[in-house]
């Protein structure tokens, strides 16, 4: 199940890094259309999401990789730390 759901979330990531011609990174602006797309239900918490963002971003390169996407989306979701 959880390979089922990571094959998910990387074909989610890879359509959108596509979008931004990318396979590897996705531009803040670009992880902020994803989440709006395909995980509005979660964004509804009383959270930041810009500092989710900026916490996991940890280069500051205003790019998110396959694996700070991973985490966000676990923090977004509640299923992680």
């Amino acid at each position: 199940m959880e390979n089922l759901l990571d094959d998910n979330l990387l074909k989610y990531f890879t359509q959108y890094a596509l979008m931004e011609g990318s396979t590897s990174a996705l531009s803040i602006g670009g992880l902020k259309n994803l989440l709006q797309n395909q995980f509005a239900q979660y964004l509804k918490g009383a959270f930041s999401l810009d500092n989710i963002i900026k916490s996991l971003d940890k280069n500051n390169d205003g790019k998110v990789s396959f694996e700070e996407f991973l985490s966000i989306i676990k923090r977004v979701t509640g299923t992680g730390q």
